[in-house]
């Protein structure tokens, strides 16, 4: 007679989704005023979170800003694969002031020489890009805006672009002045070469009332 084998079924395992542990911790770090940057890092936090004076603040983009933005990436990674001056990149948390522990921003996009490029790519920069890039949105607070300009630009940032979604225009900010831009964007000290139409930034993108 043959003898029956039986076999002990393992003990289940329920699966923990990682959003939920990332979200335990935004909600621990939120209403704090002494967050520091390290921690921020730490936190893997589910959305992209800038730092002011040590509390949380979370980007939250819209759909236009997130079209315009993905306009915007396609022609800066077209241009630098021809001309290999540097690194674009989106949604990077910047220590644009490595000695303030509670301080840090996100530029909607940047550009970056090569030769200033961290060695250390997994960690927040402690530096201030060459070029930003900040969508703005109608809902965005315009004088919080320019601080931030004015933050990038004190540290080091040669030009920001402020694209202005309701007028479909630019603003370009450096440290001489600010001017209105209708027509085209260029940088031709950190980028040769390289122009991008207003148009071409909103193409495809359907004109909001």
């Amino acid at each position: 007679m043959a003898e029956t084998l039986t076999m002990e079924a393992p003990p289940m395992t329920v699966p923990t989704y990682p959003g939920r542990a990332a979200f335990k911790k935004s909600l621990s770090l939120e209403g704090r005023t002494d967050v520091t940057v390290d921690e921020l890092e730490r936190a893997s936090l589910p959305a992209s979170a800038e730092l002011y004076d040590g509390k949380v603040v979370f980007k939250m983009p819209n759909l236009e800003h997130g079209m315009v933005q993905l306009n915007f990436a396609a022609e800066f990674k077209n241009y630098l694969r021809q001309n290999p001056v540097g690194y674009a990149m989106t949604e990077t948390n910047f220590r644009i002031w490595p000695e303030r522990l509670r301080e840090s921003r996100i530029p909607d996009l940047v550009f970056l020489k090569k030769e200033r490029l961290p060695k250390d790519l997994r960690h927040f920069p402690a530096l201030a890009p060459d070029l930003a890039v900040e969508i703005i949105s109608p809902e965005d607070n315009f004088s919080e805006v320019m601080d931030k300009v004015d933050a990038y630009l004190e540290q080091g940032t040669q030009v920001v672009w402020l694209i202005m979604c309701v007028k479909r225009e630019a603003l370009i900010c450096t440290s001489s002045g600010i001017r209105r831009e209708r027509k085209k964007l260029a940088a031709p000290d950190l980028l040769p070469g390289f122009e991008l139409s207003l148009e071409k930034i909103f193409e495809d993108i359907p004109l909001q009332a």
